[in-house]
This record gives structure tokens, sequence and C-alpha cells, in this order.
């Protein structure tokens, strides 16, 4: 079995494969060796991957290659072309999902919508190049701009409401998140298929269920990429 630690800034996350079936899932509760070592199980672990976007303690570091067979995911694992693209701009996050989309729509051009704290836009060809993508504000990133950079309006709590056109201020700025977003979506995706007409779209992260209805979901997406990034998988 495999087990996946993906350390973000904002949540730690660990995943337990065995072979291409997920096993276990989960949140860690803290950066020190005692809650790591809490989510590995006794036995059964051929290695111990890490994807990170922060330092990790020396000590953390020492004790669990002292004990496991330790990768730490690099940019240099990836199956990706590039030409046009700046690969060493993009993110690992990034890096992840298109890898995905590698696995998931094999020899097809697909668009990876994830949407998280900011949304990102990644469109890999059929070739498998990164041609490109788009970063933009979230929908509580939204929200909550536009109640702090306001004196008047509220922060409200969005709901999976596609009217486009409120009746009174909760709604109107549900509206301009919600039906601003999904119009943003479809600009996109009607952009990219100018250029790939079979265009395969796939939605991901912590907001993408808002979309459930109008997109294809792959909550494990991140994880499928990360699976293609680790030797031997």
């Amino acid at each position: 079995m495999v087990l996946l630690l993906d350390l973000g800034n904002s949540r730690l996350k660990y995943a337990l494969f065995d072979g291409s079936q997920l096993r276990d899932s989960g949140i860690i509760a803290d950066l020190s060796l005692p809650s790591i070592t809490e989510i590995i199980p006794t036995e059964g672990i051929r290695l111990l991957a890490i994807c990170t976007v922060i330092d990790i303690p020396s000590d953390i570091l020492t004790s669990l290659q002292a004990n496991y067979s330790v990768h730490i995911i690099a940019k240099e694992d990836t199956n990706l072309r590039f030409s046009t693209y700046d690969p060493s701009t993009l993110g690992l996050d990034r890096l992840i999902l298109a890898e995905a989309c590698l696995s998931v729509f094999p020899s097809q051009p697909s668009l990876c919508i994830c949407l998280g704290t900011c949304i990102t836009y990644n469109l890999i060809s059929t070739a498998g190049e990164f041609i490109g993508g788009a970063i933009s504000p979230g929908l509580h990133l939204r929200s909550k701009a536009m109640s702090e950079f306001t004196d008047k309006l509220p922060l409200i709590d969005l709901k999976p409401d596609f009217t486009p056109f409120g009746t009174n201020t909760n709604s109107n700025l549900n509206a301009g998140v919600i039906s601003g977003t999904l119009f943003e979506i479809n600009g996109f995706i009607a952009s990219a298929k100018k250029e790939f007409p079979n265009l395969q779209v796939i939605l991901t992260g912590g907001d993408a269920d808002y979309y459930k209805d109008q997109f294809e979901i792959d909550p494990l997406l991140a994880w499928k990429g990360f699976l293609r990034m680790i030797p031997m998988v």
C-alpha cells in the first residue's frame, strides 16, 4: 500500500491507496511526528509519498525516512509536456491536477477546473502538453472581498442558487458569486473548445459541489495525479 501526504498551507491531508483503490483518507491534526504516525498503518506500507508546499521539520523527515521508503513529489516527476508554458512557474498543485487528467482522459484534450481558495483553470492538449490556464478568486474569496472592501454589503452564506438576477441585496450577492462564476466557467470552456472541440471538462476542489448538477465532479482527482507521479505506481 501507498500512503500519500498532502501538506498544504491550510490543511494537512492523507490518503491510503492499495493499488488504485482508496482505502482511507482524512485530515492530519498537525505537523508533528505523533500526528503523522497516528495515521500510518502498522504494516503493509511500501511507500510514503509526500507532496508539500510547506517546510517539513528535519527531525520529522529523518524519522520517517528511517522507518519507511519516502518519496518527496517534485516537478521532475511529471509526465506532462511543455513547449510555450514555463513549467518553473506552475505550482505543484496544478501540475498534479494536470497529471491526473492524463490518466482520466488519455489522448484527449481536457480542462481541469479546481475550485478552492482560488479557481484554477488547467488546459491540457491531446498530446499531453500543458497549454496554459488561468487563476481567479474562489467563491468565498469573492464573497468575502465584497463584504470587506465595502461599507454596507454583508457577508452572506452562499447557496447553490443559479438565478442570475437576485431580488434583494443578499440574493444579488449570491447571484454575483454563484451565477457569475458559472458564466466565467462556461466562458473559459467555450474559449478552449474553439481550439479543442472534443474538450473534456472536469471539476474538483472544495467548492466544486456547487456545480455538481452542471459538470462532472471528481473529488479524488488530485490523488489520482499524485499516484501517477510516484515511482512504480
